[in-house]
């Protein structure tokens, strides 16, 4: 058993002899930095956007320097009135979900499968800043060459982004236990909701 969550990790990691390609993964820098307009800049070019998008008007109506919303502090009326007011914002911006956007969340389902079953205690923060190192060390350069940045940022990494990313600021760690949990108490205040209404 103990050797479960270090084959979830390995299998995190890319394999060796395949490289990434800086296009494949635009948001990765912008996300572990926390550079919030940098993920609008990655998502246009990735075509979620179109071009002539208003990036800045765009982050204004999305109040990305706000705080953090963490949904399980949240009542499912002002959840569902969040989801509907983004999703309105998004769509009035031309938003579309690409091609290359959807099968990143198709791998992210198979891998949160197969994490349910064989590694529920990983720490999923531990493991991405493991990847990220691992990343960095064998790919930074050729990373930072495509991306047309200085080699130094490719092996920046700040957990706290991460975790205000994820809608996690105040934690030190995060199992796909807690995870589960914190998808549960979400779906059970939507279904009351659902109920009453």
């Amino acid at each position: 058993m103990q050797d479960r969550p270090a084959a979830v990790g390995r299998a995190l990691r890319p394999p060796v002899g395949c490289e990434p390609h800086a296009a494949a993964h635009p948001t990765d820098r912008e996300t572990r930095s926390g550079d919030q307009r940098g993920q609008l800049v990655a998502l246009r070019d990735l075509g979620a956007f179109p071009p002539d998008v208003d990036l800045d008007a765009l982050a204004r109506d999305l109040d990305l320097e706000g705080p953090v919303k963490d949904p399980t502090q949240m009542s499912a009326d002002a959840l569902m009135a969040e989801m509907r007011e983004v999703t309105k914002k998004l769509l009035a911006y031309g938003a579309r979900v690409p091609k290359e956007l959807m099968l990143f969340v198709k791998n992210m389902m198979f891998l949160d499968g197969a994490i349910a079953r064989l590694a529920p205690d990983l720490d999923i923060l531990a493991e991405i800043q493991q990847v990220h190192t691992e990343i960095a060390m064998r790919h930074g350069a050729r990373l930072a060459a495509e991306l047309g940045i200085d080699p130094e940022l490719t092996s920046q990494f700040d957990m706290e982004a991460i975790k205000s990313a994820m809608g996690v600021p105040g934690v030190d760690t995060l199992t796909y236990r807690e995870v589960q949990e914190r998808r549960e108490t979400v779906r059970k205040r939507l279904e009351e909701k659902r109920k009453r209404a």
